[in-house]
């Protein structure tokens, strides 16, 4: 008896990589000294930075 199973998969592409080299590399601290906090927002600027490059990338965040 042959059995049929669904098998469903996610294509990740390059999205992990980026986030990934985005860490290894520490842009998040070059962004964050760089660009320096003027008002008093809850998320810092290497986060939506990366957000919007992952995004623009086809990814959804």
């Amino acid at each position: 008896m042959i059995s049929r199973m669904k098998i469903t998969t996610t294509s990740l592409a390059h999205l992990g990589l980026v986030a990934g080299i985005f860490d290894e590399l520490d842009i998040a601290d070059t962004i964050d000294s760089t660009i320096p906090k003027n008002r008093e927002h809850n998320i810092p600027h290497s986060t939506v930075i990366k957000a919007m490059c992952l995004n623009g990338l086809g990814g959804t965040v």
